[in-house]
């Protein structure tokens, strides 16, 4: 569970970061408050503290719980692939995954919501550790060293909530937090498709490898090496070296240029025309002056069409929600726990109220924990709590 904050100032602070990313100036929330600007501008400083009802009122009006102002959010590991620039918004992507998290935690709290953990060697500190890392990850899921073709579903099974939101083309890659033992991974659909797998297999690696996050936001060559490391694995993770090095040389027999050949393993990979061009000069396929003059040389669909009608999968389009995470709300709707307007708002607009079923529609096998065992949900007698 979450800290308690325990002084205004930080209470003052959530208020100032909730009315921004909802939009409004400190004029236009004073004014629907019925409050002079100077009083809310003392409310976000510390200044002047706010009794029940006002606080209330606030989240009525910026879309919040009360429990969203009073408690601390996560520690938040930010993707700083290649450092951040002022002009990028780190803060949207930490509230919108804050949100998220405390969602998790919500069915997670009603039993309708487990996912187990799993647990590799902590911590990162070489090349080598970060590509024994990947092939483990990789070992855990089994099914070999080809392409993944699901990362969502994938990095599911190794403990990690996936979800792609569209945040804007200003704000950063991705990010990660731990709530308890889920973690929660949220990338930026902005991007463009296979970079979208590359931010994600980055926070698999935060999830798996990196510890003590919390040092990490104070940035510093450590953090900028940490973060070198954590690209490493997932590179390798989604196209591991033998793999890769063995495809390269079937499709030396079929095509000429290196061009072409990286045209298909960008496609059956699914990653970015970037991340396969250094990957294969990572693994001595190319040489240094290739690589500069491919990195530049990037592919049209058409190039694509053209090599074996090769495409990219629009994978994790946004919003793609993670499916156990879907399943969850679905489950505790059909307890009664949460109502249709609240599965609208954790599904994140995928759905309508008409497109749910009524509870009592369901079939009594629907109303089992799909795990086995027992589940808040599932004890009889039980009075269903609303959200």
């Amino acid at each position: 569970m979450r800290a308690r904050l325990r002084s205004w100032t930080a209470v003052g602070g959530r208020v100032a970061a909730a009315r921004e990313l909802a939009g409004f100036s400190q004029r236009e929330l004073a004014e629907r408050l019925g409050i002079h600007r100077s009083a809310l501008t003392r409310v976000e400083l510390g200044q002047r503290q706010l009794d029940a009802l006002e606080l209330a009122r606030i989240a009525e009006l910026l879309g919040r719980t009360v429990e969203w102002f009073l408690t601390a959010p996560a520690e938040t590991v930010v993707s700083r692939r290649s450092g951040i620039s002022a002009d990028q918004d780190v803060q949207r992507l930490e509230d919108i995954l804050d949100r998220v998290s405390r969602d998790v935690e919500l069915l997670c709290d009603v039993g309708a919501l487990t996912l187990a953990p799993v647990a590799l060697q902590p911590g990162v500190t070489t090349l080598a550790e970060a590509e024994a890392g990947a092939a483990e990850a990789r070992a855990l899921l089994g099914g070999g060293d080809g392409p993944l073709v699901d990362l969502q579903a994938a990095v599911e099974r190794l403990g990690l909530l996936a979800f792609s939101l569209d945040l804007g083309p200003g704000v950063i890659d991705g990010g990660y937090l731990r709530t308890g033992q889920v973690g929660v991974a949220l990338v930026n659909g902005a991007a463009i498709a296979g970079q979208r797998r590359i931010n994600l297999a980055h926070e698999l690696g935060h999830h798996l490898l990196a510890d003590e996050y919390a040092a990490d936001v104070g940035g510093g060559s450590g953090r900028s090496e940490r973060e070198a490391l954590i690209d490493a694995f997932a590179i390798h993770f989604l196209m591991p070296g033998p793999s890769v090095r063995s495809r390269w040389a079937e499709l030396s027999g079929e095509w000429e240029y290196p061009r072409q050949r990286l045209f298909v393993l960008a496609a059956e990979h699914r990653v970015s025309w970037s991340a396969v061009v250094s990957h294969a000069y990572t693994l001595e396929l190319i040489s240094r002056a290739e690589r500069e003059l491919l990195q530049v040389q990037r592919p049209t669909v058409g190039d694509y069409l053209e090599v074996r009608g090769a495409r990219f999968v629009q994978e994790l389009q946004p919003p793609a929600l993670a499916p156990a995470y879907a399943q969850a709300v679905m489950r505790a709707y059909r307890h009664g726990v949460i109502s249709a307007d609240r599965v609208v708002e954790l599904l994140h607009g995928t759905v309508t109220p008409d497109d749910l079923p009524t509870p009592h529609q369901m079939p009594i096998e629907a109303l089992a924990p799909e795990s086995g065992g027992s589940s808040d949900l599932a004890d009889h007698g039980a009075v269903p709590k609303r959200f």
